[in-house]
């Protein structure tokens, strides 16, 4: 008798160690893609495992541009930008370029140059890339300046965040130059992720 409770023991010490392991498991996979509460959604683009490579202010910008894209006038044809490795990296090198004091002038259609040649270092885009940039903010107020900026200016880059052009995006912060940190979002219409 004694015999079998133990061995009716082990098969739920059994199935308990196997419930656990899926529990773990399970929260691993959600922790890769950070939602909840009033956040929003990120979706992480083919290729991208998880968001190890962005640091958590970040993460802030890239949720507050998803949650502005999904509370805008035009909320219903835009769904959520899907998180890039590729663009962040090149995000984050144009940022740092930013930063530099002795920064050279460079025409718009040379910006653009430069643009295109930076997120070809990280993969593949078809359709559409753009950019923008801010300065002295963080997190989430980096959105709301930048949507902010848009409204009182009229500016059509600013609103690369609610246009539905755009299927991903990346962002690159630094803490160097002035007024820091130096932010950059860089969007497109589609990206392939370097393997």
């Amino acid at each position: 008798m004694k015999k079998g409770r133990w061995h009716m023991n082990n098969k739920y010490c059994l199935f308990i160690i196997l419930l656990l392991g899926a529990v773990i498991i399970a929260g691993g996979a959600g922790a890769t893609r950070p939602a909840g509460g009033d956040k929003a959604y990120l979706p992480l683009n083919e290729g991208v495992k998880d968001l190890s490579f962005l640091s958590a202010d970040e993460v802030e910008i890239l949720e507050t541009v998803n949650k502005t894209r999904r509370a805008g006038p035009a909320a219903g044809s835009l769904g959520p930008l899907k998180i890039s490795r590729g663009l962040s990296f090149a995000s984050k090198e144009r940022a740092e370029e930013l930063a530099r004091p002795n920064k050279p002038v460079i025409s718009k259609e040379e910006g653009r140059s430069r643009l295109f040649e930076r997120v070809r270092k990280f993969g593949k885009w078809n359709g559409t890339v753009a950019e923008i940039d801010s300065y002295g903010y963080y997190g989430n107020a980096v959105v709301t300046e930048l949507m902010k900026d848009s409204s009182l200016a009229k500016q059509q880059p600013r609103s690369y965040i609610v246009d539905a052009n755009f299927t991903v995006m990346g962002v690159g912060c630094t803490p160097a130059g002035y007024p820091a940190p130096i932010c950059v979002i860089t969007f497109a219409s589609e990206f392939e992720e370097t393997r």
